[in-house]
């Protein structure tokens, strides 16, 4: 058998340094502001250090775990949103108003041919752990991959449905973003080992984490039209944050 050690601390190292950026991305540093190719509100960067996080913490623990066979539904995951994003900047690059886009292209094309191949590779790991996804969780992952599909429609088409303004280029790559994600919750639903489940509750939680509370502070400046958006998001916050915590900690402390 291959040792798989070196692949591990690759993945460690990977998973390390996302979550850099996503600090970086939280405290709005110049260096990782400047990464993204519009300027926008503050809740935007929150968000996508939100994101990086919800990216980095299920690496690190593949890496730590050595689940390797969890890589391919973040992999597909990736891949769809690098893919969206990709043909998208390809759209906007040369139009007035636009900055230079094609370094952003340069990247999220080599990030999506990588994902493709990381798929090839990644498709007949085997498991090294048979456990079952509890039915619970498993329709979970079948309601939260039917709601991020319909959301990641709504923000491609500029659809005004987060609690702070995004701009319109910015609402295209989070509603990909969203349409990626989908596809990791479906593949856990498909596959229902609980290795194809612990990454995403890890991820999902991290992603919870970054954007509770600047939401819970943003309740005392929403106006009307950000309310509803803003009560309905931080549930689906707290349901998913409350879900990860029991399936991966509670669960098996109260069984024993």
């Amino acid at each position: 058998m291959t040792d798989s050690r070196p692949l591990r601390i690759g993945f460690l190292l990977a998973g390390l340094a996302t979550l850099v950026v996503a600090l970086a991305f939280f405290d709005e540093a110049p260096w990782a502001v400047d990464l993204w190719p519009w300027e926008d509100s503050p809740l935007s960067y929150t968000f996508i250090a939100s994101i990086l996080a919800a990216i980095a913490l299920p690496i690190v623990w593949i890496a730590v775990t050595g689940e390797l066979a969890a890589v391919l539904a973040g992999a597909v995951d990736l891949a769809i949103t690098y893919g969206l994003v990709t043909v998208y900047l390809l759209t906007l690059e040369g139009d007035a108003g636009q900055p230079d886009l094609w370094p952003h292209i340069a990247v999220f094309g080599f990030g999506f041919v990588a994902m493709l191949g990381t798929i090839a590779w990644s498709r007949r790991i085997p498991w090294r752990s048979e456990r079952p996804m509890p039915a619970p969780l498993r329709a979970s992952f079948g309601v939260f991959a039917a709601v991020l599909t319909a959301a990641g429609l709504a923000l491609m088409f500029g659809a005004d449905i987060f609690p702070w303004e995004v701009r319109a280029e910015s609402s295209f790559v989070f509603g990909a973003i969203y349409l990626g994600a989908a596809a990791y919750f479906a593949l856990g639903f498909l596959r229902p080992r609980f290795g194809n489940a612990a990454g995403q509750l890890i991820g999902f939680l991290a992603y919870d984490l970054v954007l509770l509370g600047p939401f819970i502070d943003r309740f005392s400046v929403a106006g009307d039209g950000e309310l509803l958006s803003l009560v309905v998001y931080t549930a689906f916050l707290l349901y998913s944050a409350a879900l990860a915590v029991y399936y991966l900690w509670l669960e098996r402390l109260w069984a024993d």
